[in-house]
């Protein structure tokens, strides 16, 4: 079976109080599962790519609950390993402005962070595949978590194969000293950059103003074929954020429109991955950036990492349909 996406990464279980609460005065946590290339996984999923994700989980009840999850949207979990290793969990208080939000992380020593390249088959899993995927999360967690990575952009690279990469950085996890050094490893194999324009900038070392033109410098300088940037247009502007895509040259753009009422932040960019990579390998940029930028939004409206869109959903979406009640 071929797929149009294979993505690899770590998959945690988060637990949230409910609402606004802080976990001091919580009585009781939501499970949800949690992590960058299973929320892109998902979106694209839903949206109608055939995608198969790749991790390495704790053979316990937590692992198995992952997984359970990805059979939940149809997600292919045929490359998945289990390890008598403990299963990654991270806490996260979801503020309501102008009170952040507060991720805890409690991952170290996890299946996935123990991870070994004798694990996984990558001349064979990409293979089966159009694009790959994975994010700079990965080797934030471990050297061998990073050197498995990089084996499989490699092996995905030298199979002619579409990779896609995002910056994902985490200050939680590690410095931007070590960030850039490291990530500069995975850029000569990128195809797709995902990136923020704070990660640009920390990581990257791109500290022009966000835009069309530092979009189209990373391109050019980073010799990555496409690159995604979403960024806060600031002062001047009623939109949450702009969305521009540089592909082989030529800009596209989106931005939010509308009010919105967010429900909960996080997964919003791996949303805009799925729906863009769903855009990009049916027509292109053009659509990419527009499907993209529609589910992030949507994603914003959904307690939890994942997007519960539908195709229906975005296209009305897409073609300007409003109103609060379908009935």
């Amino acid at each position: 079976m071929g797929f149009d996406l294979i993505a690899f990464g770590e998959t945690l279980v988060r637990l949230s109080p409910p609402g606004p609460e802080v976990i001091e005065q919580a009585t009781s946590l939501k499970m949800y599962p949690a992590g960058s290339e299973l929320n892109v996984s998902v979106a694209a999923k839903r949206l109608g790519l055939k995608v198969s994700y790749v991790s390495r989980l704790a053979n316990n009840p937590l692992g198995r609950w992952i997984v359970n999850k990805c059979r939940e949207h149809g997600i292919d979990v045929s490359h998945i390993k289990y390890a008598d290793d403990r299963q990654g969990l991270y806490f996260f208080e979801n503020g309501v402005p102008p009170r952040p939000g507060v991720a805890y992380y409690d991952r170290a020593d996890s299946a996935f962070a123990n991870v070994s390249l004798a694990d996984f088959d990558w001349a064979s899993i990409v293979s089966e595949t159009r694009v790959f995927l994975a994010s700079g999360i990965n080797p934030a967690l471990s050297s061998s978590a990073h050197a498995v990575t990089l084996e499989a952009v490699k092996q995905a690279h030298a199979a002619g194969k579409l990779v896609a990469f995002d910056l994902n950085y985490r200050s939680k996890l590690w410095d931007t000293g070590t960030a850039k050094k490291v990530l500069s490893e995975y850029l000569p194999y990128v195809s797709i950059l995902f990136t923020s324009g704070g990660d640009a900038a920390d990581v990257l070392g791109f500290t022009d103003p966000p835009g069309e033109d530092l979009a189209l410098k990373l391109s050019e300088q980073l010799e990555i074929p496409t690159v995604c940037l979403v960024y806060g247009p600031g002062a001047g502007s009623n939109a949450l954020w702009r969305a521009i895509c540089v592909s082989e040259g030529k800009t596209y753009t989106a931005e939010q429109q509308g009010s919105l009422m967010t429900v909960d932040r996080l997964g919003a960019g791996d949303a805009f991955a799925g729906g863009f990579l769903t855009g990009f390998l049916e027509s292109g940029p053009a659509l990419g950036v527009k499907m993209g930028n529609a589910v992030m939004t949507l994603k914003n409206t959904y307690q939890g990492d994942i997007a519960w869109i539908t195709r229906d959903m975005v296209d009305a979406y897409l073609a300007g349909e409003g109103g609060m009640l379908r009935r």
